[in-house]
């Protein structure tokens, strides 16, 4: 073999090193196609897709080099030394510095994610996690208006409004193609609180099927009356964490932002029923890594993928939930546990106080449980308690959590836990096995008060219960909220144990013109209309089992209180 064709085998060394790198870029987009790391040197995801990334080429030009030094010394056997000058069976010097300086660029992301890490802790930062927000007091009887009926409060919490939302969707076509997400958060829409999930697909295959129709609709859930509606709308949802490649909500939004690090994501309807998605965009508020906060939003049509960003002042009114729980409990957790620095947090622990959205273990934070509560001007906020780090069975106070906003107040009330109110409440009926919901603070008599609702097996609400927060053996449970209420009242000392002095209460006296029985939360509810009275009136048969003997004409006394529904009354206590 003379010394051309010698020098030609020796060019085409490069072949294979070319032919990796580009098997390496194919492998690292399909990594990035499927992964969605925000460019952001922010963002723990991006340094950790660098590292495979560059881990990829390692190894991929690594067996080049490799091949094409068993080639070169397969050539050297055949030709001999002379004539394959520079020839080796190993690695070229070449390869070697490229391998290097692969090598070396993974050592120094590893270092960046090591030391990023390190330097943004609370260990050497607390003051700053402890001032990433404030903390304002609140006067609860201004903030928190008195509860005189349920139509001001949410009374359906996620589980139940699960319960019952889950079984809309066998009203539409092809229902098998969907399911609820368990998400239901609370939102206000015309005038009412409704419990609100997305509808997404069942899986990879469903969407495959179902993806040319899109999503139908959504699914609501009276938050007072527990009544689910599948609402259709008028164009499919296309858009969904749930769905697949292109039509992937976080897929979209990476293309459309590529550096932005995207939160958590919140479907919601505006004031016409129109759906959106609205989600964070997060950055660090601590060093590299630290402390992710949640700093502008992103509301994306559903429908056709349009999407916005909006600064926290600027989010439109009929947005509900734009801030994350768990950036809210997360920042109030900072507040309170490094307020006087770190070491004072790991031994000591004076001054520092855990909120009951999370509690310690040995190794780590768990959910313990929060709620939902609607504020004097009808802005719903997260109720969480406040407790002592010592593990103290008592609260000093509780936090309310605006998702709106991003605002958050301490009201001060020292007393039971919540825990020890569940276990009150479902002591009062433990013969019937029901469960206690988590409680919200509710005014009653200008008394902070847990109110939670007791549920059954099927997780639908049977009774209602009120607790003092001081005195939580100051408890009572009914069947409907206004009795609950009226007990309750008379419980703690109110002077307002005769209803007539109630504000929002009527006492009427009338002829019965007609009678009929219904069925509602599986209990029996009678529906009266009384002579010379506009509106029906309903009563509980738990009210009083002798109104099973009445019938038209017979004249009757009654206590009530009106619906949400115009001229439909709700009665608390019947006489005749």
């Amino acid at each position: 073999m003379d010394s051309m064709n010698v020098k030609r085998k020796k060019g085409t060394g490069a072949v294979p090193a070319v032919i990796a790198a580009i098997i390496s870029l194919l492998l690292s987009a399909a990594l990035y196609y499927f992964t969605l790391p925000a460019l952001n040197i922010h963002s723990v995801g991006m340094w950790i897709y660098i590292l495979i990334v560059l881990a990829i080429f390692l190894v991929t030009e690594s067996i080049a080099f490799a091949s094409d030094g068993a080639r070169r010394a397969h050539e050297f056997l055949m030709t001999g030394f002379d004539a394959f000058e520079g020839a080796s069976g190993t690695i070229s010097k070449g390869g070697k510095n490229v391998l290097k300086a692969l090598g070396a660029a993974m050592l120094a992301v590893i270092l960046i994610l090591i030391f990023g890490g390190i330097f943004s802790s609370a260990f050497f930062n607390a003051s700053s996690y402890s001032e990433l927000i404030s903390v304002g007091d609140g006067d609860f009887e201004n903030d928190i208006s008195e509860a005189q009926s349920l139509s001001s409060l949410a009374v359906v919490d996620m589980q139940t409004a699960e319960s019952v939302g889950d079984r809309t969707l066998a009203s539409t076509g092809n229902a098998s193609w969907y399911e609820v997400d368990d998400e239901y958060n609370l939102i206000e829409y015309g005038g009412t609180y409704y419990r609100i999930s997305s509808v997404a697909y069942s899986g990879f295959f469903k969407w495959c099927s179902a993806s040319s129709e899109g999503i139908p609709g959504y699914v609501l859930v009276n938050a007072s009356t527990q009544e689910a509606t599948l609402v259709t709308t008028e164009n499919p949802i296309i858009y969904s964490p749930d769905a697949y490649l292109g039509d992937d909500l976080t897929r979209h939004l990476r293309f459309l932002y590529p550096t932005y690090i995207l939160g958590d994501s919140y479907f919601e309807i505006d004031e016409d029923g129109n759906p959106y998605w609205i989600t964070s965009v997060k950055t660090a508020g601590v060093g590299l890594f630290g402390a992710m906060s949640e700093v502008s939003f992103l509301i994306t049509d559903a429908c056709t993928g349009e999407t916005l960003e909006y600064s926290p002042e600027s989010l439109p009114e009929w947005v509900d939930h734009a801030y994350s729980l768990e950036y809210l409990t997360s920042a109030a957790f900072w507040h309170y546990e490094y307020i006087d620095g770190w070491f004072n947090h790991a031994f000591s622990q004076t001054g520092v106080y855990r909120t009951s959205y999370y509690y310690e273990d040995e190794y780590s934070y768990e959910y313990s449980g929060y709620n939902t509560a609607i504020t004097a001007d009808g802005e719903i906020v997260f109720y969480v308690g406040l407790s002592p780090a010592n593990g103290a069975e008592s609260n000093i106070g509780f936090l309310l959590m605006s998702p709106s906003t991003g605002e958050i107040t301490y009201y001060a009330c020292a007393g039971a836990e919540e825990s020890s109110a569940q276990s009150a409440a479902e002591g009062v009926v433990q013969n019937l096995g029901y469960e206690a919901s988590f409680p919200t603070v509710v005014n009653i008599g200008g008394e902070p008060t847990y109110f939670m609702v007791l549920k059954d097996n099927a997780g639908l609400i049977r009774r209602y219960a009120l607790s003092n927060i001081v005195d939580y053996t100051k408890v009572v449970v009914s069947e409907t909220f206004d009795e609950a209420r009226s007990l309750y009242l008379e419980a703690i000392g109110a002077e307002k144990s005769d209803t007539d002095n109630t504000p929002g209460y009527t006492v009427t006296t009338g002829k019965i013109t007609a009678i009929y029985t219904v069925e509602m939360s599986g209990d029996t509810v009678f529906i009266y209309e009384l002579d010379g009275v506009d509106g029906l009136f309903l009563a509980n048969i738990n009210l009083a089992v002798r109104q099973m003997t009445l019938s038209v004409g017979d004249t009757v006394t009654v206590t009530y209180i009106e619906s949400d529904e115009d001229g439909v009354y709700t009665v608390s206590a019947i006489e005749w």
